[in-house]
């Protein structure tokens, strides 16, 4: 595998626009506000469905945008402080088929429950289309074991490449939990462009 660029906090790759430290302003102001949603929502009880293996929350938020919510852990997700953050946000390709994503989602959703440190999973669509995830953990390591799981690592493996054409990794830190989702905080943002050969990846520390 090819060693990531990296690349200082403000700096440009004029070549990649999708990496533009702009972006993760923007991404860091999605993620604070998908952190918001989760406790508008999880207050909600006529939406919500905390039963072991019970279905997601999907509506649409004051803006008109489709959101989706797995709450995973829900009674430890509002007692722990220092949360490991992952925001994704993928641009997909022009004619990408959605089919292979639909289907992993499924295959992921088998891997919720049975993953310790997974506290939500929370997915909104865009303004351009395209959409955001915003997942919480209980530790950095806990992250990593469900990065490197082997399903999920095959899973994304395959179908990342032919659906999206570059994808930003945003991590951070809730570091008073979701007392305070307006203090989440980026520490790093991992970039992958698929449209090269092999897939240009770099890595920007904040």
């Amino acid at each position: 595998m090819n060693e990531p660029a990296r690349l200082s906090p403000t700096e440009l790759a004029p070549a990649r626009p999708f990496s533009d430290p702009r972006h993760s302003i923007e991404d860091l102001a999605t993620m604070r506000g998908m952190a918001q949603q989760l406790i508008d929502t999880y207050n909600d009880p006529v939406v919500c469905d905390f039963t072991p293996g019970g279905r997601p929350v999907c509506q649409s938020d004051k803006q008109g945008r489709f959101f989706r919510i797995y709450y995973i852990q829900p009674g430890l997700l509002f007692e722990l402080f220092n949360i490991t953050v992952v925001g994704f946000f993928g641009q997909k390709r022009a004619h990408a088929d959605i089919k292979p994503l639909l289907s992993a989602d499924k295959k992921f959703e088998e891997m919720f429950h049975a993953h310790p440190g997974l506290l939500s999973l929370s997915t909104v669509r865009l303004p351009d289309g395209d959409f955001g995830n915003l997942v919480l953990f209980t530790s950095s390591e806990a992250k990593d074991n469900w990065n490197y799981s082997p399903l999920h690592y095959d899973l994304v493996s395959k179908i990342s490449p032919p659906y999206y054409r570059s994808i930003r990794l945003n991590n951070g830190i809730l570091p008073r939990g979701l007392t305070a989702p307006h203090e989440l905080y980026l520490e790093r943002t991992r970039y992958l462009d698929y449209e090269s050969d092999p897939p240009w990846r770099a890595l920007r520390e904040f």
